[in-house]
C-alpha cells in the first residue's frame, strides 16, 4: 500500500509542477512564495551549496557541500569563540562577523574554517549568509 500512496504523492507533485509551470509560461511570472512557506513549515535551518565547478577541499571534490546548522550545539558557539579568540579576534555581534559565520559553517560542514575563506566570494556570501541567517532564526 506505501508503493500506491509513494506512487500517488509523485503525481500529485507532477501535476502540481505542470500547473505552475503553465502558470509561469502564461503570466510571464514564477511564484516562489508557496514553496518558501513548505520549507518554513519544515524547520529545518540545514543548507546545501552547490558549487558552480568543482572544488577542492581537504583534499576531496565537491560539487555539494551540506551545511547541517541543525546539528550544531552549544558547544560548538563556545568553540567558534575560543577559535576566534586564539586567533586574537572576537566577534561581540555573531549575526554580523564574518570570521564568526565562517567559522561556524565550517562546524555545521564539518571542514577547516580556512577551507570556507579560500572559497570564490560568490560561494563564501552565500554560505556565510545561511549562517547568519542560522544565528538569527535561532535567536542570537
Amino acid at each position: 500500500m506505501s508503493d500506491t500512496t509513494n506512487t500517488t504523492e509523485n503525481m500529485e507533485q507532477v501535476t502540481e509542477q505542470e500547473k505552475e509551470m503553465q502558470e509561469a509560461q502564461a503570466s510571464g511570472v514564477v511564484n516562489f512564495d508557496d514553496k518558501k512557506k513548505d520549507k518554513e513549515k519544515d524547520g529545518s535551518l540545514n543548507y546545501t551549496h552547490t558549487f558552480k565547478k568543482p572544488r577542492e577541499i581537504e583534499g576531496k571534490k565537491y560539487t555539494k557541500l551540506t551545511f547541517y546548522f541543525d546539528n550544531l550545539t552549544g558547544e560548538d558557539i563556545e568553540a567558534v569563540e575560543q577559535e576566534l579568540a586564539d586567533q586574537n579576534k572576537y566577534a561581540l555581534s555573531p549575526e554580523i562577523s564574518s570570521a564568526f559565520q565562517c567559522i561556524l559553517a565550517a562546524k555545521a560542514a564539518g571542514v577547516a574554517s580556512d577551507e570556507i575563506r579560500r572559497l570564490p566570494v560568490g560561494d563564501y556570501m552565500k554560505i556565510k549568509n545561511k549562517a547568519r541567517d542560522f544565528l538569527i532564526a535561532a535567536g542570537y
